[in-house]
């Protein structure tokens, strides 16, 4: 499995599509702040969206997703009535749009993604509050373009299991558009820039793949094809931290993931995140996450 792919697979991910909807002028909704990653997708049309201070136009193809679900406002333009995004989507729902005219100005799909933005990852932490992918992109992104149609087709459809498909289809619609903001992406360090740099990257698949290791950083910066000085002071510069506190983050997240999902022993756990005995993981873990394994997987249990 890949880096991103891994980290992904930590924060379970899943979608809700609300709606594949036409807005006749004039039209307008202001979506508040709330604990989703939203999306929209423009399919038809044009549209204003505004959000801190910045006012973007969006057309025809263009999708926008909000991480960590920052307010903001779709409308047709900046002196339109904007009604709650909640009623909008009730309206939707009950089969009567509040947009409704001889005048269509835009067509959306609209929905959120549900991820564990409290993930202790530096990936999470670097995502921006809002992601623009244009049609310039999608057509320079196939894969990306894709998916997307094959999102407003499902939408349009509305065929028996649609409703199951969509939403699986609105998973890979997301990690295909964090693929493309990768890829645009010019960041010279964090941890995006990492897993594009062909040595550093390397270094991160062979954690990701094999945290048992009983890992040195001999043989990390050997991976790395650098010397050790040289490695450890590239790999701080882009991930912001040590091999091996970045090493203990991964082992730690492994080992969270196993205790809520797994019927192993803290023992087994222990060993299967590259601890030479249960006390020595206790005390790691003890030490980074404030509890006991056992603790937390009581917690988790009771959660």
């Amino acid at each position: 499995m890949d880096v991103l792919s891994d980290v992904l697979s930590k924060v379970k991910l899943s979608s809700v599509v609300y709606f594949k909807s036409d807005f006749s002028e004039p039209w307008g909704m202001d979506i508040p702040k709330g604990p989703f990653a939203q999306f929209h997708i423009v399919t038809k049309g044009q549209c204003v969206l505004k959000t801190k201070g910045k006012s973007i136009q969006l057309f025809t193809g263009d999708i926008v997703v909000f991480p960590f679900g920052a307010s903001h406002w779709l409308a047709n333009n900046e002196n339109s009535k904007l009604y709650q995004g909640e009623d909008v989507v009730k309206a939707i729902l009950s089969g009567k749009s509040l947009f409704e005219g001889d005048k269509l100005s835009t067509t959306l799909v609209c929905g959120h993604f549900e991820f564990d933005k409290n993930l202790d990852h530096p990936f999470i932490k670097e995502l921006p509050s809002i992601i623009h992918i244009d049609d310039t992109d999608l057509k320079q992104y196939s894969w990306l373009k894709n998916i997307t149609d094959l999102v407003i087709e499902e939408a349009e459809k509305e065929q028996s299991g649609s409703g199951v498909i969509i939403n699986k289809l609105g998973e890979i619609l997301f990690v295909h558009t964090l693929r493309a903001f990768i890829l645009k992406s010019k960041s010279v360090n964090g941890f995006i820039a990492a897993i594009q740099d062909e040595r550093i990257s390397k270094v991160l698949k062979e954690i990701h793949t094999s945290p048992k290791n009983d890992w040195q950083l001999e043989s990390l910066a050997q991976i790395a094809g650098m010397s050790r000085t040289s490695f450890i002071n590239k790999f701080k510069v882009l991930i912001g931290n040590t091999p091996f506190n970045y090493l203990t983050q991964w082992r730690l997240l492994y080992a969270k993931e196993l205790l809520k999902e797994s019927n192993k022993s803290v023992g087994e756990i222990a060993e299967e995140v590259g601890y030479q005995s249960e006390a020595a993981f206790n005390r790691v873990f003890k030490k980074n996450v404030k509890q006991t394994p056992l603790k937390f997987r009581q917690k988790t249990l009771i959660s």
